[in-house]
């Protein structure tokens, strides 16, 4: 019989619960945080907290003597089998989100929520009169029941399904955003296999807690770098990503920039109040992201102005990108049903630094200039001209 001493266990616990109760204060004072990604992401962290502190006590009080110590050990045990499949099934529910951004899906699958806490619910009423997940001895002892490895053989197998769904669709999720979740998966998967095949290694919530604290980590950067209304990246970041490409490692590349902005703004705004406005803005990004190609730099330049920064060899890919995205903004008007509609000015051109030594305040100016030619014009309008040194 292997003799495990609990003081470790419950002191890995704990640890884990407390670095996941600063993350979760902190993130509590942040502004967006009713956005469905991170309700999701501190749902996350409250099912971990429950875990670690369940998992704390559980060990805390195995092979104590008495009646109160048995209860506590079988309650906060089967808490544990509760809450396994509520945080696969939010990190499912996470993923899904940051993939396809559709609170309309997202809510399609939110409602199994219950149903699977239901069935949780079931399973340990099930257990304890059959003992098949888990049992107590005489001396207040933790065994595995002979469904155990079952159980946790289908948990692994919704999680890794998750990670081959990540993975399918990574071209739909920024590249940043693709790799902190993908090492969230790797800690989990490390400790879990662990956790189920050496018992009485008890660190399956340090690993989540681990990659839950880096997923928290791309978040606070992302906030840094993302328009929080349209999530596309903001002005700080197309800095950077410009100096990249005219000054840094980037800086032989040729490429394309789009100055867009949306006609009609501000009358949106007085006529149909400031949710108009938003509603808007964040159609406008769906359509940026749906006309350009994955990986092209989309940011919000300003308040109703956007910035396209893509791959291109000549001035022609640079007019074809911004043709398919006039196209996209008369479908989106033909099928319609707001009060509003959408038009936008849109000036464009060709960088290339074997023939240009503008700056990137220069290159700014430039397109906002062209993109004021258009606005002289009527409805949705495109601008270009050849940079001139």
């Amino acid at each position: 019989m292997i003799v495990i001493d609990t003081t470790p266990q419950v002191i890995i616990n704990l640890f884990s619960a407390i670095l996941l109760i600063i993350t979760a204060i902190n993130e509590n004072k942040q502004h967006n945080r009713y956005l469905p990604q991170e309700r999701l992401f501190m749902t996350l962290v409250y099912t971990n907290i429950f875990l670690c502190l369940s998992d704390a006590i559980a060990w805390s009080v195995e092979k104590a003597p008495g009646k109160l110590s048995y209860i506590l050990n079988y309650i906060f045990s089967s808490a544990v089998f509760v809450a396994i499949p509520v945080l696969i099934y939010i990190w499912f529910l996470y993923s899904l989100f940051s993939i396809f951004r559709d609170k309309d899906l997202l809510l399609k699958y939110s409602r199994h929520f219950k149903s699977l806490i239901v069935l949780s619910l079931v399973l340990i009423i099930m257990n304890y009169y059959t003992d098949f997940l888990f049992y107590l001895d005489e001396n207040n002892i933790y065994h595995r029941g002979p469904f155990f490895y079952h159980t946790m053989f289908t948990y692994f197998s919704l999680f890794l399904l998750t990670v081959v769904i990540i993975i399918y669709n990574r071209k739909k999720i920024r590249t940043g955003h693709f790799i902190a979740m993908m090492f969230f998966v790797i800690p989990i998967i490390i400790t879990s296999l662990l956790a189920i095949f050496i018992y009485g290694i008890a660190i399956s919530w340090v690993g989540t807690t681990l990659a839950i604290f880096i997923i928290y980590l791309f978040i606070q950067r992302q906030r840094l770098g993302t328009d929080y209304l349209t999530n596309l990246y903001n002005r700080r970041e197309l800095n950077e990503y410009l100096q990249n490409h005219m000054q840094g490692r980037r800086s032989n590349e040729r490429f394309g920039i789009i100055m867009i902005d949306i006609n009609q703004f501000k009358r949106i705004n007085d006529s149909w109040g400031h949710a108009a406005g938003d509603e808007v803005l964040i159609a406008h990004s769906k359509i940026l992201r749906s006309s350009f190609r994955s990986g092209e730099f989309i940011s919000r330049y300003g308040g109703d102005e956007f910035i396209v920064v893509m791959q291109a060899t000549s001035i022609d890919d640079v007019t074809a990108a911004v043709n398919r995205f006039i196209n996209s903004i008369n479908q989106f008007n033909a099928m319609n049903t707001n009060p509003w509609e959408l038009s936008v000015s849109i000036g464009y051109d060709f960088y290339d630094p074997a023939t240009s030594d503008l700056n990137i305040d220069e290159l700014l100016s430039h397109v906002d200039k062209l993109m004021y030619k258009a606005k002289a014009e009527s409805g949705t309008t495109a601008i270009t001209a050849e940079i001139k040194t």
